[in-house]
């Protein structure tokens, strides 16, 4: 008896295993890991704040400055969220009073599409940059 509750159960965990796939469906709990699946794109877009000097140089702000956390995709998540909205002008806003950089002249909200192999290889990755806000930095 107890073989025959064992074997069920084992068949049971293969089926729920298997039934994403023979569905073609994703979801919780069961999954067919779709991330680690599929090819992904040698391009990737980064949502982001840059400060921008005097000669037009760009800066990297800290994550500190862009947002009010050190997760890197939740601070993504809420620029995205401010484009999305039609708020990244009020965004750009409260990133510039942020800045503590002196040399830096105004801020911008930008998506970036850079191809990763390039990136990876240390070289010029940018392929289109879209300025979705520009502010002045109070100093």
């Amino acid at each position: 008896m107890r073989r025959a509750v064992r074997s069920t159960a084992v068949v049971g965990v293969l089926a729920a295993l298997v039934a994403p796939v023979v569905a073609d469906r994703d979801s919780f709990p069961l999954s067919t890991y779709p991330m680690y699946a599929r090819n992904r794109s040698t391009e990737v877009s980064f949502v982001t704040a840059q400060g921008v000097r005097g000669d037009d140089d760009l800066v990297p702000l800290s994550l500190g400055t862009i947002g009010d956390s050190d997760d890197p995709l939740v601070v993504a998540g809420e620029l995205r969220a401010a484009i999305r909205r039609d708020e990244a002008d009020e965004r750009c806003r409260e990133i510039a009073a942020r800045v503590d950089d002196d040399n830096i002249e105004h801020v911008e909200v930008v998506t970036e599409r850079h191809d990763t192999v390039v990136r990876l290889e240390g070289g010029e990755s940018l392929i289109r940059r879209s300025v979705h806000a520009q502010c002045e930095v109070d100093t």
